[in-house]
């Protein structure tokens, strides 16, 4: 079987200035940075153990490989942690330990500026790694979700398997390119809000991207997509947007600033300005702000409330496993 490397080839020389760096300036973190190191070493080696889950095995009368993964997956979901292959929950465990490690880094190297080109690189490894893990639960949810079709569900299990059997060592953009676009893109656009319309935010974000995307706001504007659009692209949920346009409708308003927005939003939910509702840009906010859409569509689905029931991720990835469908 053969070995997993902790890090890429491309990795590896940037690891080494770092450790190179803090060895000189930050000695009293140099003991940490090689532990954390040598224990991602470990932790990729013990996942490389693990079976493949491209090899066959056969336990008596029950047999398993990654048809079988495929089926299972399409047929329960991934939710059952006790019925998802080692390599699938050690792998995520893996990474999730080596974005720790780079934003210990980042810590390590924040006291000067001089380091900001080394800081902008370690933040784009991050940036990979958190997508991945983005990726890899948008088609879990796609799986689980009864709103998804069967054949759908069982094309993202295929998809999901694959992530799982070869998530350490194939290049990430390679897996949802234009799903990793959409996030990667959202990053650099901060909402206007303005009259809440969300003209200038899509257009923003539309010009950055491939046709698949123009393609699926132009087949699929309905208004669960549509709802759903609004809250990523403005970082706030529907509620919160729902909230705002009640108060420019009461106040005569015809556009709101994003200062305004925060202190409207602050007197009806108690926000914090600090807290910083719109997002920054860092790859932990987005995935802050995933996890918080979607923990709102959940609600919604429950209460049978207003709003999107999915995120548009979810939306979006739907229309692309369709295209692959036909």
């Amino acid at each position: 079987m053969a070995k997993i490397s902790a890090f890429t080839q491309k990795e590896i020389p940037l690891l080494l200035k770092t450790e190179e760096i803090i060895k000189e300036k930050r000695m009293d973190l140099y003991d940490l940075f090689t532990k954390k190191n040598t224990d991602l070493e470990i932790f990729a080696d013990i996942v490389s153990r693990t079976p493949s889950l491209k090899q066959r095995e056969q336990y008596g009368n029950s047999k398993r490989d990654i048809i079988t993964m495929v089926d299972k997956l399409s047929s329960i979901g991934p939710t059952n942690q006790l019925t998802l292959p080692t390599r699938a929950i050690l792998g995520r465990s893996f990474i999730i330990a080596k974005i720790n490690f780079y934003y210990f880094i980042l810590k390590a190297l924040s006291y000067d500026d001089v380091y900001k080109n080394l800081e902008n690189e370690i933040n784009k490894y991050c940036e990979k790694l958190v997508f991945s893990l983005m990726a890899e639960e948008t088609y879990e949810i796609i799986i689980e979700n009864n709103l998804s079709n069967k054949n759908i569900a069982r094309i993202a299990a295929d998809d999901l398997s694959h992530l799982w059997e070869y998530r350490m060592d194939r290049n990430l953009d390679s897996f949802s390119p234009p799903l990793v676009a959409l996030w990667k893109e959202r990053c650099t656009v901060i909402p206007v809000l303005g009259t809440l319309k969300g003209t200038m935010e899509v257009l923003m974000l539309s010009s950055k991207l491939s046709d698949e995307w123009i393609n699926f706001l132009s087949k699929k504007a309905d208004i669960n997509n549509m709802q759903a659009l609004e809250e990523f692209i403005f970082g706030l949920n529907h509620e919160e947007i729902t909230s705002l346009r009640k108060f420019m409708t009461a106040s005569d308003m015809s556009a709101i600033s994003r200062v305004d927005a925060v202190e409207i939003l602050k007197k009806e939910y108690g926000y914090k300005e600090e807290e910083c509702i719109f997002l920054k840009g860092d790859a932990k906010e987005i995935y802050s702000f995933f996890h918080k859409r979607l923990h709102d569509t959940r609600i919604r689905k429950s209460k049978h409330g207003d709003g999107p029931m999915q995120t548009i991720e979810e939306l979006f990835l739907i229309y692309l496993l369709e295209k692959k469908e036909k």
